[in-house]
């Protein structure tokens, strides 16, 4: 047999539902008059405070979308009604001294002065589009890469992705390549506020002006680690530097003034299909000097200036 208070505590029990049932839906719920002076109810979505919480709790809008099941476009909404800022998506650098001049930032602005790469542009994906920034270097020589992406380390406190692009079929002539590549919106703002293109580069103020050794020689191993050569022929042993970029070059010889590396004048090499200036180092002293105060990273260019200097 059933007690006969059973029915009494589940006709309160029901009771107590159905008021805090009223009482949530009158804290769901608020009105606003309107302009011809009717009180309109709105209704507020049950998933603003977890929304809320989430989202503050460090979970991006689209993470909490994911998890409440719901569409990142409503999770921006109601975030917006609870004024709630969007956080910026910008991840920041890692190490902000990162515009200190070092040896290790004068690396990398001397190798963007030359194979460095500095681009934006539009991706999609799905039905969302989105704004690149890169900042790259391609190149062939492993050791050449390796010696950047630690500076790159030291200066920003990130490390670039790697991956080797083998060399088609197709295209037989070319070598197979090694691509060091950074998106982040902060980095590119930092190394496009320089001026780095194939024609146009000029050398930073910072590096032209400066009177560090230290600073100067790191700057010109990155840029003839990028557009060096050391070239033997039958009768002779020089180092040379090649260019589209006259006014670049002349900033470049300066640079080895201040070192007291003596270079030939600049010449014009006609051969290609557009105009290209070189210098070169040719003598030994000059050589020496070279070796020990810039050289190169590239261990197979380095080998051989020490095979020539040393008979």
């Amino acid at each position: 047999m059933v007690p006969k208070h059973v029915g009494i505590e589940s006709s309160i029990l029901d009771g107590n539902l159905y008021i805090s049932h009223i009482l949530s839906c009158l804290m769901n719920n608020f009105t606003k008059l309107r302009r011809d002076g009717f009180k309109q109810i709105y209704h507020l979505s049950p998933l603003r405070p977890k929304i809320k919480k989430l989202y503050l709790e460090g979970l991006s809008s689209r993470e909490v979308g994911k998890r409440l099941g719901i569409s990142h476009v409503r999770v921006l909404a109601l975030l917006k009604k609870e004024n709630i800022d969007r956080r910026s998506i910008t991840k920041i650098i890692p190490n902000q001294n990162y515009k200190q001049l070092t040896p290790e930032r004068a690396y990398i602005l001397g190798v963007m002065c030359g194979d460095g790469c500095v681009f934006s542009g539009f991706a999609r994906k799905k039905n969302w589009q989105f704004k690149l920034y890169i900042v790259q270097l391609s190149v062939k020589d492993k050791d050449f890469i390796d010696e950047y992406m630690r500076c790159f380390y030291k200066v920003y406190g990130i490390t670039p992705s790697l991956h080797r692009r083998e060399r088609s079929k197709e295209n037989a002539k070319w070598s197979s390549i090694w691509v060091a590549k950074v998106s982040r919106k902060e980095v590119y703002k930092d190394l496009s506020s320089y001026k780095f293109s194939c024609r146009g580069w000029t050398v930073p103020e910072e590096i032209a002006g400066s009177s560090n050794e230290k600073i100067i020689s790191a700057f010109l191993r990155g840029f003839y680690d990028s557009e060096g050569s050391a070239l033997k022929s039958i009768r002779s042993f020089y180092i040379g530097v090649y260019s589209t970029n006259y006014s670049g070059l002349i900033a470049i010889q300066n640079l080895m003034k201040k070192l007291q590396i003596d270079t030939s004048k600049i010449y014009i090499d006609k051969r290609p299909k557009r105009k290209v200036f070189y210098f070169t180092i040719g003598r030994k002293k000059a050589l020496g000097i070279f070796l020990n105060k810039i050289g190169f990273s590239i261990k197979r260019k380095q080998n051989r200036v020490k095979e020539y200097l040393n008979g």
